[in-house]
């Protein structure tokens, strides 16, 4: 499929506090702040994950996200992908996403990755159990990959 760089930053690693001040405002960075800040300046697009509470994403994503500030995401290409146990996959977290991410000033893609029913979808390991799924999954790739390649010539992508 092409040459790329993946890197997953897993929030429930970070465990950044409520943000009270922006990255740049602040005088006493949270732990890994400064490095998820660095991962997301060095992608040149990003996927944003998320299962679906209340009928938008995780708090956890918008904060991290407030740290940030607003021209980290410039131009960028931004993928959603929303997970649930039910069966629309997310489809309003996604949207809130896509929002998200114009709000921040990246490029939303049309394409959305929901995943519904996920735990007949994936074990819990990650591995795909629906093959048929894995046809959305390139779908999903594809678009995504399509876009961040005509934006971009240097490809690093970064999964939040």
């Amino acid at each position: 499929m092409g040459d790329y760089s993946v890197e997953i930053l897993d929030l429930a690693e970070y465990q950044f506090p409520i943000m009270e001040e922006t990255l740049k405002s602040h005088p006493n960075p949270p732990a890994g702040l400064l490095q998820f800040s660095d991962a997301i300046k060095k992608a040149d697009a990003v996927i944003f994950v998320s299962p679906e509470y209340n009928g938008s994403y995780t708090s956890a994503l918008k904060n991290a996200l407030d740290y940030l500030s607003e021209n980290e995401f410039t131009k960028k290409v931004i993928g959603v992908a929303s997970v649930t146990e039910g069966p629309l996959g997310g489809m309003r977290a996604a949207q809130a996403m896509q929002q998200l991410a114009l709000g921040v000033g990246g490029y939303a893609i049309p394409q959305m990755l929901l995943v519904g029913n996920v735990s007949t979808r994936f074990d819990e390991s990650g591995h795909l159990l629906d093959a048929s799924f894995e046809k959305k999954i390139q779908f999903f790739l594809n678009g995504f990959l399509w876009l961040s390649t005509a934006i971009v010539d240097k490809k690093s992508i970064v999964v939040v």
